[in-house]
């Protein structure tokens, strides 16, 4: 077989040793966690105060910089670890990347994000570390507010009751030709902010959180293996923000789920126990 070899006459070995990688500046590279949980039949979402600056004192996703010998998958589990103590995480997926030209002030930042969800069994362990000051799991919701043809408006409440911090954003799309363009801007009764431009990843993370609930099975890798049905119903509703019909809800469900044969005793009565099917028919994702 030929050696391939471009118009200066190199093979590939021979244009390799005489690249020169710093012909052009090269932006740095960071990974983020948006971590969801269901806990108390709420969802919630771990962020991390920040130790230094930028935004020294404002609440983050956990994360940083990957390193040059590591997968991006391994950065942001490294990561992860060294700065809230989670190493229980099986369950992640990117959901998009950040790179606007000023979204960082020390030097030109490209972040992946990532949305990882864990059952509340695995949150125990969450303490801060690294460049964290505190680790904290926070309350979140999304309510719609006002909708007509050309936008609609929500809003984004992040709160921590227990250690009185509270961030609500108002969240606004406005429809395009062909695209939603989507605005956020920090409530006056707010006591705290999210650093950067965090809003845009919390915000896009539950949307896509609520539309892949509604289709796959992805909501139960915030439970236990074994959850009853009223369990999942409880889940669900702290992700769609709103109650749903008992009997319609149940109905459907199970037709992603297989008994266990087990039970559990639930306000003195016992209550069956099921865990998800991953062979579930209607499937969209491969978990």
């Amino acid at each position: 077989m030929d050696r391939k070899v471009n118009e200066q006459g190199q093979d590939l070995e021979t244009f390799l040793q005489n690249y020169d990688a710093g012909r052009w500046p090269r932006p740095s590279c960071t990974v983020d966690m948006v971590l969801f949980t269901v806990s108390g039949g709420k969802l919630k979402v771990l962020l991390i105060k920040r130790r230094n600056h930028p935004w020294i004192g404002d609440w983050a996703m956990p994360g940083g910089f990957v390193n040059m010998d590591e997968d991006l998958d391994e950065a942001v589990l490294r990561e992860l670890k060294e700065e809230t103590n989670m190493a229980d995480v099986l369950y992640f997926h990117q959901l998009y990347t950040f790179g606007n030209v000023g979204r960082d002030p020390r030097t030109r930042v490209i972040t992946t994000v990532y949305v990882s969800m864990t059952p509340e069994e695995n949150i125990r362990s969450t303490c801060a570390g690294d460049d964290a000051k505190e680790a904290v799991w926070f309350g979140i919701t999304k309510e719609p507010v006002a909708s007509t043809l050309e936008q609609r408006t929500s809003r984004l409440t992040i709160a921590s009751e227990e250690n009185d911090i509270r961030m609500v954003y108002e969240i606004t799309d406005y429809a395009k030709e062909n695209y939603v363009m989507t605005r956020s801007r920090l409530l006056e009764e707010s006591n705290a902010v999210l650093a950067g431009d965090h809003i845009k990843a919390l915000n896009m993370a539950m949307d896509q959180l609520r539309n892949r609930s509604s289709l796959t099975g992805i909501i139960f890798n915030l439970l236990p293996r074994e959850v009853t049905l009223g369990e999942v119903q409880k889940a669900y509703e702290s992700i769609r923000g709103h109650k749903l019909d008992t009997g319609n809800f149940r109905r459907d469900i199970k037709k992603m789920l297989v008994p266990t044969g087990n039970y559990r005793t639930v306000r003195g009565r016992k209550a069956a126990l099921y865990t998800f099917n991953p062979l579930f028919e209607n499937l969209e994702e491969n978990l």
